[in-house]
């Protein structure tokens, strides 16, 4: 059982979400061994700074967004592709204050043999596609004034960057509201030692989208 008297500890002491985060401790929400599970405590950190009555995660995996809401009593609906919902195209709801988007990385980690796993989207030009096409969904999904949230990461392959946070960035310039550059714990690039000139990638960016026109 989570310890709801820390929950109520952090909430009492935590400061205001800025544009960089860090989270050492990732807390006792979800699965820590389910590959890529991001802290709890940026959830609690997002719905403590927009107040949302409803929430989605549509590809929910180590059910970490589900726990940290039950903790804090908001109403709640995930999905992921493992207990049979494709979100992208199945019907998941709508009007959410706050959807939750933690994608895949393109094909860093794969998660089902499912040939709609956007995980197994094959080239990157194929994911990019489907990153549009869900960010389109998701949004249309939002109650008024809501906002959708996307954490992803860069990816490095033979030595070519691929920066995928800044694709998400641009997917609606009308729309972008923030980004928070988290910074990553306990990932192999932590463990690595590197020769020559090479920089590790220590860093995700959460990207909030508003569904009202910034003026």
């Amino acid at each position: 059982m989570r310890d709801q008297q820390k929950l109520v500890d952090y909430l009492r002491h935590r400061t205001p979400l800025t544009s960089v985060v860090s989270y050492p401790n990732r807390g006792p929400w979800g699965n820590n061994r389910y590959p890529g599970n991001c802290s709890g405590y940026l959830l609690i950190d997002l719905c403590a700074t927009y107040t949302p009555k409803r929430v989605l995660d549509p590809m929910e995996g180590g059910q970490t967004s589900r726990e940290v809401c039950a903790d804090l009593q908001i109403d709640y609906t995930g999905y992921d592709l493992r207990t049979g919902t494709d979100s992208l195209h199945d019907d998941i709801g709508e009007g959410y204050d706050l959807i939750f988007w933690h994608p895949p990385y393109h094909d860093m980690k794969q998660y089902t043999d499912d040939p709609r796993d956007v995980s197994r989207s094959g080239s990157m030009t194929v994911f990019l596609s489907l990153l549009r096409a869900g960010y389109r969904r998701f949004f249309e999904l939002l109650a008024p004034d809501g906002r959708l949230a996307i954490l992803i990461g860069d990816l490095r392959r033979r030595g070519h960057y691929a920066p995928l946070t800044a694709e998400v960035a641009r997917l609606d310039q009308a729309h972008l509201e923030s980004i928070v550059v988290k910074v990553q714990h306990n990932v192999s690039s932590n463990k690595t030692t590197y020769t020559g000139s090479f920089v590790p990638i220590l860093h995700e960016t959460l990207t909030i989208y508003r569904k009202t026109a910034l003026k």
